[in-house]
């Protein structure tokens, strides 16, 4: 094969691939056409049905489904992502804090056997953004979502212990003195052995294990024990893994 036919060759193989490229690009733009068009359908259906939908659990489930599939919210009406509260949400409460309140609840009632239903609010912080690479919330915003679920009643007042670390109740966990004791010695490593438990405070072995394993039972703490280590109490909720 000559030099002329090598270069024909390399020509007619850059020719080729420049039309493929223009040919991916049409079909990338007729694909976003589409789905511009699907949510623009979608709009006109859920501003004409949003009521009856609401009502049927089937049709509710589908158009969650279809929700999914476009990368859109869950909720009905919303067709932007939004993760980070404007100047009226802050002044006025608004719909993100109201959305943010609800995502903390529903996650909160997802890993409550693991916590006990306790948890510090940086761990609340840490769970709400756990799936969110990129789209970071500001533990402002979570605090102030906290708050609203205070304040309507939906969990109980937050509590600070004498570490300064605040604990959010998602289920009333009733706590005695010597558990939030128990909870401000913990909070630093996410554990305590019983030997640590006897040293800090000074009681006796059989108080500090009755409030250890009263805490175990209520699902607050869980406990690994080993022969070298001994037993230790964690807390999944200070952090404690």
């Amino acid at each position: 094969m000559g030099l002329r036919d090598i270069e024909k060759k390399i020509r007619i193989k850059s020719a080729y691939k420049a039309k493929e490229a223009e040919l991916m690009i049409v079909d990338l733009e007729r694909m976003l056409e589409n789905i511009r068009d699907l949510r623009g359908q979608l709009k006109k259906f859920e501003k004409k049905w949003k009521k009856d939908v609401e009502k049927n659990e089937v049709s509710y489930k589908k158009l969650v489904e279809l929700r999914q599939e476009l990368g859109l919210p869950e909720e009905m009406g919303i067709y932007e992502w939004k993760e980070s509260a404007s100047f009226w949400d802050r002044i006025g409460g608004g719909d993100f804090f109201e959305r943010l309140a609800v995502e903390i609840l529903e996650k909160a009632k997802d890993t409550q056997e693991y916590t006990g239903g306790l948890m510090t609010l940086g761990e609340v912080v840490l769970l709400v953004n756990k799936d969110r690479p990129g789209k970071i919330i500001a533990s402002k915003d979570v605090v102030k979502a906290v708050e609203n679920l205070v304040e309507a009643k939906l969990i109980p007042k937050l509590k600070e212990l004498k570490s300064g670390v605040i604990i959010v109740e998602f289920i009333p966990a009733n706590l005695s003195d010597d558990q939030e004791e128990v909870l401000s010695l913990s909070t630093r490593k996410g554990w305590i052995s019983l030997e640590e438990l006897l040293l800090k405070t000074r009681w006796t072995q059989e108080r500090c294990e009755r409030v250890l394993e009263s805490m175990r039972d209520t699902g607050i703490a869980r406990v690994d024990a080993s022969y070298a280590e001994g037993k230790k109490y964690y807390f999944p909720g200070l952090g404690g893994r």
